[in-house]
């Protein structure tokens, strides 16, 4: 029997916004925070509130983007989110001060929410459902890949004080989201036969979705640890001398994860997440543990390696296992949990490591990041472990009804 394809127009085009987004996303994120504390005399602490501001704005308007998609038309959001976005980055070249860039982060990250859920939704409908897991590996590389790329760009850029080169790139590729997102074909949306005007009406099962969150939890907790690299690795960089290395870390980050993402989405689907999840966890925990000593730009390198394979790996199993929880007319609600999830604990990340940092130097993030990942670990471990046992107590009861 042949495999449904996975390779249309319409995927690669979803995949392709889904990489401006979050190129221009990862640039902003790298540059921001260098121009912030050379240019405006701000601190550690206050450029990890870039990144708070940002998706915390994003968590707050996601709820409702889950509840817009899964009853609207997900072609006119994804055009009108495409378009406030891009709109967003016209003002980073013009701002002269702290204060107006934390708001225009607000603002900004409001725009981001909507995109990121429509787009996720969109790709979820694209995808067969026989290859899931591979599916949304290969669309979540090319978020994985702007997080190593646009590091990168923005941090070399911002090195040499071209702010505005950064920023103007961030609205080139944003201006290509909007002509991509008029061009996709987007499918019918599958929804129940009736909707009642309660379900249209927001309600809390709108925000969190029962059967999904436990693997939401573990999401939070992982994204937690992660915020101490994308927030902070560049500005530990620039304090030691590593700049190169810190270039080279997102490098190897990214090579690692395009060369085993694929393969973990496939095995995935064949040997069951937990199979996968497992060593991907520990692995991130070893490249952490190897970021939290003293650095040379070889352990350095070597991390950014592993957590390539740890991390990288891991969060496309898990938003595969937060769609597959619910029923298909929530796809929108899930995938909002999802981000929500991944933003929020990069949001309280940032913010709690940025003190952290400022208070006892940045080898504390790192130090913090390990137990952070064990965390995860564990309530990965509980969440299976209950799994089994609603399998086995409902396999139980089937047999004795027989």
């Amino acid at each position: 029997m042949d495999k449904p394809k996975l390779w249309t127009k319409d995927f690669i085009k979803i995949t392709t916004i889904s990489f401006f987004i979050f190129l221009a996303f990862y640039i902003l994120l790298t540059a921001l925070p260098i121009q912030l504390t050379k240019e405006f005399g701000g601190g550690a602490d206050q450029a990890g509130l870039l990144l708070t501001l940002f998706l915390i704005a994003a968590i707050i308007v996601r709820p409702f983007a889950g509840k817009w998609v899964s009853i609207g038309s997900q072609k006119k959001i994804l055009i009108y989110s495409a378009t406030a976005f891009f709109v967003g980055t016209l003002f980073y070249p013009f701002v002269t001060n702290i204060w107006i860039l934390f708001i225009l982060r607000i603002l900004h990250g409001l725009t981001f929410g909507v995109i990121t859920t429509v787009k996720g939704t969109i790709s979820a409908e694209i995808i067969p459902d026989s290859r899931r897991g591979e599916g949304m590996s290969w669309f979540s590389l090319a978020m994985g890949l702007a997080m190593v790329i646009g590091p990168v760009i923005g941090l070399n850029l911002a090195n040499i004080g071209a702010y505005n080169t950064a920023y103007n790139l961030c609205i080139v590729i944003s201006l290509l989201n909007i002509l991509l997102s008029m061009v996709i074909h987007v499918p019918e949306q599958r929804q129940p036969a009736k909707v009642s005007n309660t379900s249209k009406r927001f309600n809390f099962n709108d925000l969190i979705d029962k059967k999904a969150a436990p693997f939401a939890l573990v999401v939070f907790i992982l994204a937690c640890a992660y915020s101490g690299i994308a927030s902070f690795l560049a500005l530990y960089a620039q304090e030691i001398n590593l700049v190169k290395a810190a270039s080279t870390f997102f490098i190897l980050y990214a090579g690692l994860m395009f060369v085993f993402r694929p393969f973990t989405g496939v095995w995935a689907d064949h040997y069951g997440a937990n199979k996968i999840v497992y060593p991907c966890i520990v692995l991130f925990a070893i490249g952490m543990v190897m970021l939290s000593l003293p650095q040379t730009a070889v352990i350095m390198i070597m991390a950014g390696a592993i957590i390539g394979i740890g991390y990288g790996s891991v969060t496309p199993i898990l938003q595969t296992q937060i769609i597959s929880s619910v029923e298909k007319h929530r796809v929108g609600i899930a995938n909002s949990l999802f981000f929500n999830s991944m933003d929020l604990g990069m949001a309280i990340g940032a913010l709690v490591l940025g003190i952290a940092a400022k208070s006892f130097g940045y080898s504390s993030v790192f130090i913090t990041g390990i137990v952070l990942i064990v965390a995860g670990g564990i309530a990965y471990l509980t969440l299976a472990s209950g799994k089994k046992k609603e399998v086995r107590q409902s396999v139980e009861s089937m047999t004795e009804g027989k």
